[in-house]
């Protein structure tokens, strides 16, 4: 089957390729479009290197130029032996950041070069990879995108936390803690079904904790686990419940990249000397 990037399906791992063949795909093309590299967005996964697919683990090692997301993890970058530059994408100068970033790729790949634009977790969600696609597009830069695993429900499993549990849980909901220009995303109200699962939001625990306790119909008790850098050697599982998750984040100092989970599927399967504290 030929996929919307022109490129043949096939199951498995292809056939051992040259680094022109594998890498610099299709230049043959007729036009300018032919001079210009080809950017892949590569999702990195949670941040554990032996979670990354076996197609990202080529792409890494035979890359020209890796642009990467300011908190892929340092196991990763280890990976990575051609030019890498990193993105600073902080709290307040995302926006600049971005528009670094898309400089960068776009003058290499306008070189001829192909890129590898590294993304933590998955290149999709609440990652802005449709807005790069749509950039590229614009200078007539070809893109293709390669799966990785979202911290969304690997950082719970590593916790060893269902998201679904029968009897507990039969939905789930995925938000940011951030909207665009900062501003903040209305959450539902509560569903004692429904486990919620909220990227980049550690920094504003507290308000949201308040906002679902206050405006949205949460129990205070409801159980919160923060999972600080899921799969890698700094890991870290801060539990509380909506009540006290902000002090306790707070004392902990716990710090960006962090997976939230919210809902009775936290306590499901802790070892029994979690449950005092949750409850």
């Amino acid at each position: 089957m030929i996929n919307s990037f022109g490129f043949q399906r096939q199951w498995g791992i292809r056939a051992s390729r040259s680094r022109e063949a594998s890498l610099y795909l299709h230049k043959s093309s007729i036009g300018v479009e032919s001079q210009k590299g080809t950017v892949y967005l590569l999702g990195s996964g949670p941040g554990d290197p032996d979670l990354l697919t076996v197609q990202a683990v080529k792409l890494l090692q035979s890359a020209s130029l890796v642009v990467s997301d300011r908190l892929v993890s340092k196991e990763i970058l280890s990976l990575i032996k051609c030019e890498l530059k990193v993105a600073n994408k902080r709290p307040g100068c995302a926006d600049e950041a971005q528009d670094e970033i898309n400089r960068w790729v776009i003058d290499a790949a306008s070189e001829g070069r192909d890129v590898v634009r590294l993304k933590i977790g998955d290149p999709f969600l609440f990652g802005r990879g449709g807005e790069e696609i749509l950039e590229y597009r614009k200078h007539g830069i070809k893109s293709k995108v390669l799966p990785g695993l979202s911290s969304s429900y690997t950082a719970p499993l590593a916790a060893t936390i269902p998201l679904t549990h029968r009897g507990v849980a039969n939905q789930v909901l995925i938000s940011t803690g951030f909207g665009r220009n900062a501003t903040y995303v209305d959450l539902p109200s509560y569903n004692s079904e429904c486990t919620v699962v909220l990227l980049m939001a550690v920094g504003r625990i507290d308000e949201i904790a308040t906002s679902l306790v206050a405006e949205k119909g949460f129990p205070g008790s409801t159980p919160v686990c923060i999972v600080e850098k899921a799969t890698t050697p700094d890991e870290r599982l801060i539990h509380g419940n909506l009540q006290t998750i902000a002090a306790i984040a707070k004392a902990m100092e716990a710090k960006p990249p962090a997976t939230i989970i919210i809902g009775d599927v936290v306590r499901c399967l802790q070892p029994s000397q979690h449950l005092a504290a949750l409850a």
